[in-house]
């Protein structure tokens, strides 16, 4: 078995560093609070000499490009039209009021393609912006190096708060989605504070997401949230280079950092000397990935091949409640090849890793040693863990894993989720009398989610949960499909933080098999839900429930939870 080759500590982040767009200063500073409209398409009046307005839209983005943007300003593209040339934007907005990039009018969103420009839309030392509702398709016969690019430089790249991306659609680009720069803030300072990205869809990059300064700061980047990620086949199509297919989603130069709700599969999908996996994990600290399916990440010949992948230099990284099923070799690798970045404080717990070509966790390398802890998970394999190149488990606690599943699935509740009562062993169900009867729920087409009705609460989708008040209670509830024993495992935590919290509970038809738990209005990092060794008969029922807690109060309830059962 090879291990990987080390890499560079910022392999992402050099590697395309002359491509990051040289921006300027230029252009009339102008009015707060405007909105401008952009519209190209045959019969909508535009005019590049015009006000933007929506009777009398500009036509191409040399007008946009001209200005320096202030808070509350809005610049809308037309939902149907499509651009071959790039945004390149500058200026700040505030916290109440920030700069916005998005769309309007109906239909498709619009379309920024391939053109001369590098890029697709480019900030430059941006506070308080968002870009929304657009799609960045980046082929070309050179295709376009990235999708949405932030760049924080020089003295002025320090100190800013507030960039938001959400619902784009980004491919076959270099870098589908990229927050970097060379700023050099002091220990005490960041480039970049209060990161957003939510819905965001990436297929066919090199790399959906890369966040990384040029020498690996942690404190680079702080306070990140990324959930409702669906980042896939990232093989660099068409036409890969060498060495752009590493992982679909880097992590580098990062201090608190949640992903959550998110699915990463197909990734590494060409030939890397250095390895391929589907989350790359370097230079970072206090990072949560909770509640995330890592999946399937491909055979190229590659080292490495794994779901996620410590490289090194990290603390305080925890792995909870996922799956990690489908990948080549391990489901995730804790490398020890950097002799100066080992990981420390490792936490793979509550996870269902199964399916994997190799054990489920790796140790590789003997140049450093990991620690910290293994517990929790439920798992298949010939065993839990895998030691290669002098790898080691010796300073990790392992403890508490159910395993090894037996042949067949496990039943994962995100992946599951369907559209049917009954699919994948699954119903949605909600009892508005404390649990003294049970009703199904319905399928609303509008939101993807199990409703009584359009609208109301409560409400199940994907990922979430909201109960409704009083003594109202949701529930998944899977139906056992044969004797056996079963483990429960899951990780349940707020995804929306305030309130006064909810109560997550697990019954066994009437018996309680985990009794309620608290979990508390902020607490993002969640609890396990675990059940050992449970007898069930086919047709038994398991019901995984979330009500409001003790005052019945649902504001800010709304939970991510993604339990697992698996036959041992």
């Amino acid at each position: 078995m090879m291990t990987r080759s080390p890499r560079t500590p910022l392999l992402l982040a050099t590697a395309l560093a002359a491509l990051m767009p040289a921006l300027v200063l230029s252009g009339p500073a102008r009015a707060a609070s405007t909105t401008y409209h952009v519209d190209n398409r045959s019969g909508s009046g535009c005019t590049d000499s015009g006000p933007g307005s929506a009777q009398r839209p500009w036509c191409t983005f040399a007008p946009v490009n001209a200005r320096t943007y202030a808070a509350g300003d809005r610049i809308l593209l037309a939902r149907g039209a499509a651009w071959k040339e790039g945004m390149k934007l500058r200026g700040s907005g505030t916290a109440a009021a920030p700069v916005e990039v998005s769309a309007y009018g109906s239909g498709a969103r619009p379309r920024i393609l391939k053109g001369a420009s590098d890029y697709g839309v480019s900030l430059y030392n941006p506070s308080h912006w968002a870009v929304r509702n657009l799609e960045i398709d980046g082929r070309g016969a050179k295709k376009l190096t990235y999708g949405v690019v932030a760049s924080y430089k020089g003295p002025e790249g320090i100190g800013h708060e507030g960039l938001t991306f959400s619902d784009l659609y980004v491919h076959h680009t270099h870098m589908g989605v990229r927050v970097g720069g060379d700023a050099v803030p002091a220990t005490d300072q960041w480039a970049v504070k209060g990161v957003r990205m939510r819905g965001i869809t990436g297929k066919h990059n090199g790399v959906s997401i890369a966040f990384g300064d040029s020498k690996g700061r942690k404190h680079f980047i702080q306070d990140t949230v990324l959930t409702d990620l669906d980042l896939n086949n990232d093989d660099g199509a068409p036409a890969p280079l060498p060495e752009e297919c590493p992982n679909a989603l880097t992590l580098q130069s990062m201090t608190r950092v949640t992903v959550m709700d998110s699915v990463v599969s197909h990734a590494g999908g060409c030939p890397v000397r250095t390895g391929t996996t589907g989350i790359y994990l370097g230079h970072v600290a206090d990072v949560d990935l909770t509640n995330n399916i890592v999946a399937f990440t491909q055979q190229t010949g590659s080292p490495d091949q794994s779901g996620v992948n410590y490289e090194g230099w990290t603390d305080d990284v925890a792995v909870r409640g996922s799956l990690l099923t489908g990948n080549v070799r391990w489901g995730v690798g804790l490398q020890g090849i950097h002799a100066d970045g080992p990981n420390t404080r490792v936490t793979v717990e509550s996870n269902a890793i199964v399916d994997n070509g190799r054990p489920p966790v790796a140790s590789l390398g003997d140049d450093s040693r990991t620690d910290g802890v293994i517990r929790g998970n439920l798992w298949k394999g010939d065993s839990l863990t895998d030691t290669v190149s002098g790898g080691s488990f010796d300073k990790i606690a392992v403890s508490g894993n159910a395993g090894p599943t037996g042949e067949g699935r496990v039943w994962y509740a995100a992946r599951d989720f369907a559209t049917g009562q009954g699919l994948n062993q699954w119903r949605y169900q909600h009892s508005p009398d404390g649990g003294a009867t049970w009703k199904d729920l319905t399928y609303q087409n509008g939101d993807g989610s199990w409703r009584p009705s359009a609208g109301a609460l409560p409400v199940l989708s994907k990922w979430r949960w909201h109960p409704v008040g009083g003594k109202g209670l949701v529930a998944r509830t899977w139906t056992a499909p044969r004797d056996g024993t079963v483990a429960i495992r899951g990780q349940a935590a707020k995804a929306d933080l305030g309130g006064d919290g909810v109560r997550v509970q697990i019954r066994h038809g009437d018996r309680q098999v985990l009794t309620p738990h608290g979990l508390s209005g902020g607490n993002r990092v969640g609890i396990g839900t675990s059940v050992d060794a449970l007898p069930v008969k086919a047709g038994d029922t398991l019901r995984f429930i979330v009500d409001p807690g003790a005052a019945g109060d649902t504001a800010h309830d709304t939970t991510s939870w993604a339990p697992v059962v698996g036959y041992l």
